[in-house]
């Protein structure tokens, strides 16, 4: 079975993480998005290249969220102000990249 993950943010962290991934694993179904759909091109051909966050977030079994501010994470699952989320993320692994405060992991969680 191969590894499905989709990168959301592909600002220099989601870059270096994608390219580091296509190098370890060649076969990985890799998906990416950013809002600045350029900054995915460099991948065309050894990545999907998504049109929307939320496809990016069906795509795959294990998300990885390279995004600069709670705020972005909050749009991109769907997050509102009561902590409910509505993303298509239930039983996928959400790995973080950017290290939130302790109060926005507590959040987070």
């Amino acid at each position: 079975m191969n590894l499905r993950v989709s990168i959301v943010g592909m600002g220099r962290t989601g870059t270096q993480a994608a390219r580091r991934l296509l190098e370890a694993e060649p076969d990985i179904a890799l998906t990416l998005f950013d809002i600045e759909p350029d900054r995915c091109e460099d991948f065309r051909g050894s990545a999907t290249l998504a049109t929307s966050a939320r496809e990016a977030l069906e795509e795959s079994d294990t998300i990885v969220l390279a995004l600069p501010r709670e705020r972005e994470i909050d749009r991109t699952l769907e997050r509102f102000s009561d902590g409910n989320v509505t993303a298509p993320v239930a039983g996928k692994l959400i790995v973080d990249l950017e290290p939130p405060a302790a109060e926005r992991a507590r959040r987070l969680d």
